[in-house]
């Protein structure tokens, strides 16, 4: 009987070298497993990042462009309708648009680099007792580089705005 107490510590190593040999490996997989996690997680976060800062640029592009659309729009009514004169004159008149090239003009014009805008200019009824009425269209594009017509890498944003007026 005195030898079963040896025996029993015999046994328990025994277990015990067996238990380790069948673990050796799982730190292994357990590590690499939390690497694949937080691989996808980070390309998860990357493209959300990515998106956002596409949808960002996107919208000071479009700001951008309208700010271009307006600017144009009050240098058209500015000519249709001058300080001290009474000369009611579309610049732009059917079929002859008004090109403001905001980026080459030496406007200097920091905000409005790589923006265009058109106006487009229309009596569009003449009444003998409430004068004329005339409809300004101006459509301002905004580009993330010069805007050539073989450009294919830009993004570009365009907004149009229209006001009516009538002369007083």
């Amino acid at each position: 009987m005195t030898n079963f107490p040896i025996r029993l510590k015999l046994v328990q190593k025994s277990i015990a070298k067996q238990s380790i040999a069948k673990q050796n490996g799982s730190a292994l997989m357990m590590a690499l497993f939390i690497i694949v996690v937080l691989t996808l997680l980070g390309g998860a976060l990357m493209k959300v990042l990515t998106s956002s800062s596409e949808a960002i640029a996107q919208e000071v592009l479009g700001t951008r462009a309208y700010m271009a659309a307006n600017s144009a729009m009050q240098a058209e009514l500015q000519q249709l309708f001058p300080l001290n004169s009474t000369a009611n004159t579309c610049n732009a008149n059917v079929g002859n648009n008004v090109t403001y090239d905001f980026s080459t003009s030496g406007t200097n014009v920091d905000g409005l680099y790589h923006c265009t805008a058109i106006t487009h200019c229309t009596n569009y009824v003449t009444h003998s007792t409430l004068g004329r009425f005339y409809r300004i269209k101006s459509t301002g594009k905004c580009g993330s580089s010069d805007l050539m017509n073989d450009s294919t890498n830009i993004v570009v944003s365009s907004r149009t705005i229209q006001v009516e007026a009538k002369d007083l």
